[in-house]
């Protein structure tokens, strides 16, 4: 059996511009607790460096920087509340080749 599409004559009331300003301001404050949530997720201390670092690039749109000397490196630490040596660590883990060449024992 072939039924038509039913009209739906709600399609035709548009929001108010009361009921859009409305709309626009609870989305606006999703977005703001959700980066308040990501920020308080970046200083855990249920995370791991490299998992607040992680999440450190994802709120900024950045990456850990490759120089050692970066000045940004300080920042990161500063805002994931970790030591400045463990951004460096995780800095240095980044670098390293996913799998190092096996060790070959010296022949005697």
């Amino acid at each position: 059996m072939n039924s038509k599409p039913m009209f739906d004559p709600t399609a035709l009331i548009r929001p108010t511009a009361a009921e859009t300003r409305a709309a626009a301001l609870r989305m606006e404050e999703e977005r703001r607790e959700a980066r308040r949530a990501a920020l308080a997720e970046q200083v855990s201390i249920h995370h791991s460096a490299r998992e607040r670092i992680d999440i450190w690039e994802r709120l900024h749109g950045l990456r850990l920087p490759t120089r050692a000397a970066h000045p940004l490196l300080i920042v990161i630490a500063e805002q994931t509340g970790l030591m400045l040596s463990d951004v460096v660590e995780e800095q240095r883990r980044r670098v390293q080749p996913k799998n190092p060449p096996a060790q070959v024992a010296p022949s005697t």
